[in-house]
C-alpha cells in the first residue's frame, strides 16, 4: 500500500511540475504578446496625410447634379468627371442657391392660404 501511494505522490508531483512548466511558459507568452502590442500602440504615429486641394476656374468644370442628387464635376477639357456623394451635391447646391436667390431674402409662409409669400428686408439707410 505504501508502495502504491509513494508511486501515486510521485507521479503526481511530476504532473504538477509539468502543468506549472506549461503554465508558466503560456503566461510569459501571453505577456510578452501584450507588452509588444502596447508598445507598437504606443509608438506608432498616425501621419495624416496632407488634404489634396485642386483649385480650378469656373471655366474650366461644369457642375451637375443627377436624378439620385449626386453631385457631378465635369472637366471641360478632357471629359473626365467625379462623382461626389448626394449630401455633398445638397449642401454645395443649397449655397449655391443662397447666394443666387440672396441671403437677404426670407421666406413667410400665410398659414391660412398655405401660401409662401418672399418679404425683402427692408434697407438701412
Amino acid at each position: 500500500m505504501e508502495e502504491m501511494e509513494g508511486k501515486v505522490k510521485g507521479s503526481t508531483k511530476t504532473i504538477f511540475k509539468h502543468i506549472a512548466v506549461y503554465g508558466v511558459i503560456v503566461i510569459v507568452s501571453i505577456a510578452s504578446f501584450i507588452i509588444g502590442f502596447t508598445y507598437h500602440k504606443l509608438t506608432s504615429k498616425n501621419e495624416i496625410p496632407p488634404k489634396e486641394i485642386n483649385r480650378v476656374l469656373k471655366k474650366d468644370v461644369s457642375v451637375a447634379i443627377d436624378e439620385t442628387n449626386n453631385l457631378i464635376i465635369i472637366n471641360n477639357e478632357t471629359g473626365d468627371y467625379t462623382l461626389f456623394q448626394d449630401s455633398i451635391g445638397n449642401t454645395i447646391f443649397n449655397l449655391y442657391a443662397k447666394t443666387v436667390w440672396g441671403q437677404h431674402n426670407q421666406i413667410v409662409t400665410n398659414v391660412e392660404t398655405k401660401e409662401v409669400v418672399t418679404q425683402k428686408k427692408p434697407k438701412k439707410k
